[in-house]
């Protein structure tokens, strides 16, 4: 609930301002200050003046704080306070809620190992949380560092004695002397302002250790070592991405940064003097107990100048005011920062480009947005007086819900109206009036887009109370749930996606029309079979307001059948080749058998490849074939047979030849075998196979049993035999021979004669050449049959010889030699 006060008129341009800052804040659009036509809205409104404080523990405004020491921002931008008099850590939510994040409100030390909202603190003034949203709590009067980790709540630093020790040995055995600020780097490391031991110390993983201050209260060191430096009661420090250590050195009037990479100690703001000297060169810039800091991710630092009343930043060697105007006191109500007055601020803390403030001594939080509007967030300023207060749901689903404006005034009661307006819309401003009873207004929230909204209420007032406006209250609306029922979807493998069709339900009735569906899939053709969900976006003007909850509906992709074609082969050898094709698209994988009847001719499953599969047959049995393929399917495709074919095995002609042994001698009267084998290709012979000899020598004769081998047996052998005659047959031969040598010139001279016969004319040159050629022929004919006739009887020479053994079927011969010596 949000508390607003009387209105003066003189604020309402400032209101407008705060309003549109404050959204801004709270994840709005930057556009609302420039919309025109919001502004005029909220000006037609009279809006009187704003105050946000927020009553019993449901609105941090409206919480009672008690010197609040320390702020600091978790990572989703919640904001917690060190409300140190109050010795508790609160929470306040982005929609302005409190909660308590550690101690009960009673001063003492208890509860470590237990829940953080049950345990006891001492005063805690610095906090600082981690990426990972672990708390840490400088437990000042405690003199502990402690730490809340899922809601339990431990000590990590310090004994509870006030006093110096444990340097190089674990955190938890040093002791401390009132820490009061806490800060961490990127690494985890946790650093200690060690205020009145006038040290900064540093737990790194659990061992303590000094890294600044050598415990003298006392301005020096610049330019050297940090650990040889003099601090005074250092209340703030900070660590920026690099890691280098930023300190408030509260009683120096300084603010100090120890370099990372050297660990030299030197001052980037105050000249030591307590004063107020105005902005500009940050080393010329006069401090008053500067305590909290902050550093923002590229280095700019915020310092608390507390007695100066102001929030300052240093960047560049030059410093500037960002909130406060140097008098001190209570900001009561929104407004630029830079005119506000302050009370003390002891802390400082950053989230992105807004910034809170501890104003100690308000006591109150306060939170700059950009643009530099100011405005409270926590604590309860004096004199405030509630008149109207928003309240209901802090989220609602889009097309319900309602929120009430309830007015107070003492015993009075309200008449009139409430107007309410909605500022988040750039392009729109919602405003509905409607009638106050029993000073209660209530605004149904159904006409409201799903997103952040800032709304305000605003009571016109009656005769006897005054106009009011209520503070801007946070309502976030939620897409409402709609259901999408997709058609299902069959289709085979290597099919396209067919359009996909569905239906929604839920749409609100103002609505219609301006949501509708579109319905998708990652299944495509190329999508293995399986079942793959439908998913819906929605699209149209009201689009935004609704989130598909459930969508129903799925594409089955199924196995497409097959089509399997079988070819016969034609050469000899051959073979059979299946093709197996898709009926869609894809080319099918797997396995294929083939089958002559019942018989399965490939003794393992054949794979397919490219879609096609080949069986060798050119060894199966002379004659016809009947042959089928059977495609084995695969995840994506169906079985299928093929068509039968007929595969014309013919007879094999072929066969081979061979001769044992391979090389013999024969002598005169004598024989010698040889065993020929002849082999076929096929299991028989198709024709007859007839034997032959060539090359023998002189006088030996060959033969074979049997001589031929008949078509249709198998593998057979032959016997060779070669004989050569003996020597009384020879010389027989020889003699006959040289008789018909001696004879032959008795019988060729008449033939010599018969020339001289048959010519008449020159009877006396014929009868010259009858008498020459007997003359010369006849003595070398006789000569002839002499050298014959003194042969006979003689031995012939040892000589090896190779004959040629020749094997006919049909048009197919094949040949083997065998080695002969004659003796």
């Amino acid at each position: 609930m949000i508390r607003i006060e009387k209105t003066r008129p003189g604020r309402r341009n400032g209101i407008v301002t705060v309003l549109v800052m404050l959204a801004t804040a709270l994840g709005g659009r930057t556009g609302w200050a420039q919309n025109s036509a919001q502004l005029a809205a909220l000006h037609r409104l009279g809006l009187p003046r704003l105050n946000l404080a927020r009553p019993n523990g449901t609105e941090a405004t409206n919480t009672s704080l008690a010197l609040p020491g320390g702020v600091a921002f978790d990572a989703a931008g919640d904001l917690y306070i060190a409300d140190t008099n109050n010795h508790i850590v609160l929470e306040v939510g982005l929609t302005g809620i409190v909660s308590t994040a550690a101690g009960t409100g009673q001063q003492g030390f208890a509860g470590d190992g237990g829940p953080a909202t049950s345990a006891l603190l001492d005063s805690p003034v610095g906090i600082a949380l981690d990426s990972a949203g672990n708390l840490y709590i400088a437990d000042s009067h405690n003199n502990r560092v402690r730490e809340v980790s899922n809601g339990i709540i431990s000590t990590i630093a310090g004994t509870g004695a006030a006093a110096f020790s444990g340097d190089g040995g674990p955190a938890t055995a040093a002791a401390l002397k009132r820490p009061t600020a806490v800060a961490l780097d990127a690494s985890g490391n946790v650093y200690i302002a060690d205020t009145n031991n006038q040290r900064i110390r540093e737990i790194s993983g659990t061992t303590m250790s000094t890294v600044a201050g050598n415990g003298a209260q006392a301005p020096s060191g610049d330019g050297g070592q940090a650990l040889a430096a003099g601090l005074d009661s250092p209340y703030g420090i900070a660590v920026d991405a690099s890691g280098n250590l930023y300190i408030g050195d509260t009683h120096n009037q300084r603010v100090r940064m120890v370099t990372a990479s050297t660990g030299i100690i030197s001052t980037i703001a105050g000249t030591g003097v307590k004063a107020f000297t105005g902005d500009g060169t940050a080393n010329a810039a006069a401090l008053a107990r500067p305590r909290g800091l902050a550093v923002t991710s590229t280095g700019t630092v915020y310092v608390a100048d507390s007695d100066n009343n102001r929030i300052r930043s240093i960047s560049g060697g030059a410093i500037i005011t960002q909130a406060g105007n140097g008098s001190q006191g209570v900001a009561a109500n929104a407004g630029p920062a830079t005119g506000v007055t302050l009370n003390t601020p002891g802390a400082v803390g950053l989230f992105g480009n807004i910034f809170a403030i501890a104003d100690t001594s308000s006591p109150q939080v306060l939170k700059v947005v950009p643009g530099g509007e100011l405005y409270p967030v926590a604590g309860q300023p004096p004199g405030g007086t509630e008149l109207l207060v928003i309240g209901g749901p802090i989220t609602t689903v889009y097309g319900s819900g309602q929120l009430t404006a309830r007015f107070k005034n003492g015993a009075n009661t309200a008449t009139g109206s409430v107007s309410f307006v909605d500022v988040t819309d750039p392009a729109q401003v919602v405003t509905a009036t409607v009638p106050i009873v029993g000073s209660i207004a209530i605004l149904n929230t159904a006409g409201l887009a799903v997103g952040s909204h800032l709304i305000l209420a605003a009571y016109q007032g009656d005769a006897q109370n005054p106009a009011a406006t209520s503070g801007a209250y946070v309502l976030v609306v939620t897409r409402a749930p709609l259901t999408a029922a997709a058609t299902n979807i069959t289709m085979l493998y290597g099919e396209a996606v067919p359009p996909l069709t569905g239906t929604l339900s839920g749409v609100l009735q103002q609505d219609s029309g301006n949501v509708t569906a579109t319905f998708s899939t990652t299944a495509t053709n190329a999508s293995a079979v399986g079942v793959y969900p439908i998913t819906a976006v929605l699209a149209g003007t009201a689009a935004g307001n609704y989130a598909v909850q459930t969508t129903s509906g799925s594409v089955h992709v199924a196995q497409a059948p097959t089509v399997t074609t079988l070819l016969a082969g034609i050469a000899t050898p051959s073979t059979v080749t299946a093709t197996v094709a898709s009926t869609t698209t894809g080319t099918p994988t797997g396995t294929v058998n083939f089958y002559e009847a019942a018989t399965l001719l490939n003794p393992a499953p054949i794979a397919l490849s490219g879609g096609t599969a080949t069986l060798p047959v050119a060894t199966l049995p002379a004659g016809n074939h009947t042959i089928d393929a059977v495609y084995s399917g695969d995840s994506n495709f169906l079985t299928s047979t093929s068509n039968s074919v007929i595969q014309v095995i013919s007879v094999p002609l072929d066969f081979t030849i061979a001769l044992s042994p391979p090389s013999q001698t024969l002598h005169l009267g004598k024989t010698v075998s040889y065993t020929v084998t002849l082999t076929p290709v096929n299991s028989t012979f198709a024709l007859p196979v007839t034997l032959s000899v060539r090359g023998l020598p002189f006088g030996v004769t060959a033969s074979f049993a049997p001589s031929s081998i008949a078509a249709g047996v198998g593998a057979s052998t032959t016997a060779l035999s070669l004989t050569r005659r003996d020597l009384s047959e020879l010389q027989a031969r020889d003699h006959n021979s040289l008789i018909v040598s001696a004879g032959f010139p008795v019988l060729l001279s008449p033939v010599l004669m018969l020339p001289a016969a048959w010519f008449r004319r020159p009877r006396r040159k014929a009868s010259r050449l009858a008498r020459l050629a007997e003359l010369t022929i006849m003595p070398l004919l006789m000569l002839a049959s002499l050298g014959s006739l003194s042969g006979c009887g003689a031995r012939p020479a040892v000589q090896t010889y190779t004959v040629t053994v020749v094997a006919l079927s049909g048009t197919i011969t094949h040949t083997t030699t065998l080695s002969l010596t004659l003796k």
